[in-house]
């Protein structure tokens, strides 16, 4: 089945390794996701020693906002973020649009998100694995990430997590993704391979909704190509529990 699909199947991705630019593009989901900074992900007892290492100045920015005064010990910032969701403990989403502001025009905020992103490798995320030899599936594991239900209309979500991600990023506007599929299907018209930078895929010490893996950037992306049925599908996999 899976020989007949890569046979038949005329829609092609080649996923390019991420560069400097794209990190950039997609700091937006590092830096200004509010998702980022709750007791699911780097405020979790388990990721945020990790995560600190990585983005201390980052931690310490969010921590001196949330307490109005500057802060000068590592454990003070601990005991105002660990298990914290940043949007209840700010309370107002205006102010979380401040900090966000502030958190994406800081150079070392963004350096350390590019530290973040640096830790990443290219990865086989569906489909067959060149070097192992191995068909991988690890779609139903990853949060956020999913395919549509209705080939054709483009409307409903297959589940409650997809959905919900639309809401979150405006892109459940049926037009948005009707143009990303319209766009396969003329590059499969011409009998040429689409070029796309990779999803950026995040493995915690922690799970989040039962997942091991947490989709951080590229869900249109890679929503679309799992609908066309794109394989290999190819993420940029940052795997946190390699680090102590």
């Amino acid at each position: 089945m899976m020989g007949l699909n890569e046979i038949s199947n005329p829609y092609k991705v080649e996923w390019e390794y991420p560069t400097k630019e794209y990190f950039t593009q997609e700091l937006s989901e590092l830096l200004g996701n509010p998702g980022r900074f709750t007791e699911q992900e780097f405020f979790a007892p388990e990721n945020y020693d990790r995560v600190y290492n990585i983005m201390p100045h980052t931690f310490k920015t969010i921590a001196e906002f949330s307490k109005g005064d500057e802060i000068e010990s590592d454990q003070e910032i601990k005991d105002i973020l660990l298990n914290q969701n940043m949007i209840s403990l700010l309370k107002e989403e205006e102010r979380w649009n401040e900090l966000k502001d502030k958190l994406m025009n800081d150079p070392k905020c963004i350096n350390e998100g590019y530290k973040f992103f640096g830790l990443g490798e290219m990865k086989v995320w569906k489909g067959m694995d060149s070097e192992t030899g191995e068909y991988v599936d690890n779609v139903d594991n990853t949060e956020y990430m999913g395919r549509l239900t209705d080939f054709l209309s483009v409307g409903p979500m297959v589940s409650s997590k997809l959905s919900q991600n639309f809401k979150d990023t405006g892109e459940e506007d049926p037009s948005r993704w009707a143009g990303n599929i319209d766009q396969y299907r003329e590059f499969a018209r011409k009998g040429e391979e689409r070029t796309l930078p990779p999803a950026f895929v995040v493995k915690y010490f922690t799970q989040k909704y039962g997942n091991d893996y947490v989709l951080i950037g590229g869900f249109k992306r890679t929503a679309t190509a799992l609908q066309m049925g794109v394989e290999p599908i190819k993420v940029w996999f940052i795997d946190l529990t390699k680090w102590t």
